[in-house]
């Protein structure tokens, strides 16, 4: 199914992607994109390559789960299943007050899924019933909880509505408290991890055949990126500057640049600053374990 030879190669290209798309929607303002969790590649680009490795060694319990994990339906099934919803029910749908809510019993875990906007950026929170639990900010896992069919029924007991006050103070706070850090141009700045930093560094000092000014100041801003594990892993491959030639060491980290397709990092543009009361609830479901 996954062909050892060209994996690295699948992978890195899947990866490239979603940078490219979370540029893409950061730079005009979007929440969603195309593919999952777009703008976390790293994270995502892990437990896919956990699943992958796991099939490689023969665990079968990916299909026994039905692929139902986190990350088991993409934004674009949700879009289709939302299509299909406006087709059939649009124009009730069209006419529900805000703050409407819904519930039912047989879920994974217990708790409140809010859904909420800021102007035109929608965010998702899950609220556990357990008040030191921590909230779930991620949108496609927030619609894998509080996944149901319309065959569900809909059960959403008092003392749930009653506890829904709470969840939703909890819920607004963290969506203002997120909106508030993207106001400050201080909390956008990558960290980068000191591999990096050195081979930038490098890059900017010892100059190669072949290499000008403006190539080296791109391979180094490139470098001065937020990247993850699998591309430090690549890079501290070539990278021993105590062993190369300055100017040959220059090379084969910008070699490593341009094959894994590393670009400059944009730094996002800072949001306006709101109010707590700006974040709109917009609808919320309560959802109970089986065990519940």
């Amino acid at each position: 199914m996954f062909p050892d030879r060209q994996l690295e190669v699948l992978l890195a290209l899947e990866e490239r992607i979603r940078r490219k798309l979370a540029r893409a929607a950061a730079s005009i303002g979007l929440d969603q994109i195309v593919i999952p969790d777009g703008a976390h590649t790293e994270h995502v680009f892990a437990d896919d390559r956990k699943q992958i490795e796991a099939l490689r060694r023969g665990d079968s319990s990916l299909f026994e789960r039905g692929g139902e994990g986190v990350h088991a339906h993409s934004g674009e099934e949700y879009r289709q299943e939302l299509w299909k919803g406006i087709e059939r029910w649009g124009n009730q749908i069209r006419t529900f007050a805000w703050g409407v809510e819904s519930g039912f019993a047989g879920a994974t875990r217990t708790g409140h899924v809010f859904c909420a906007r800021v102007f035109d950026r929608v965010f998702m929170r899950f609220v556990p019933v357990d008040p030191d639990a921590e909230i779930e900010r991620d949108s496609l896992t927030c619609l894998g909880i509080l996944s149901c069919t319309e065959y569900t029924e809909r059960t959403l007991p008092k003392t749930f509505v009653e506890g829904a006050f709470g969840a939703w103070e909890r819920a607004r706070r963290d969506i203002y408290e997120e909106w508030m850090r993207a106001t400050d141009p201080a909390t956008l700045q990558p960290s980068i991890r000191p591999l990096f930093r050195a081979a930038a560094n490098h890059v900017r000092m010892h100059p190669a055949a072949g290499l000008s000014v403006k190539d080296r100041d791109r391979v180094a801003d490139a470098l001065e990126a937020p990247w993850g594990i699998r591309q430090e892993r690549r890079l501290r491959e070539v990278f021993a500057p105590d062993r190369i030639a300055p100017g040959e060491q220059t090379r084969k980290v910008a070699d490593v640049v341009n094959k894994l397709g590393l670009q400059p990092w944009q730094p996002p543009k800072p949001l306006d600053p709101i109010e707590e009361d700006e974040v709109n609830l917009v609808v919320w479901m309560g959802i109970m374990a089986t065990e519940t």
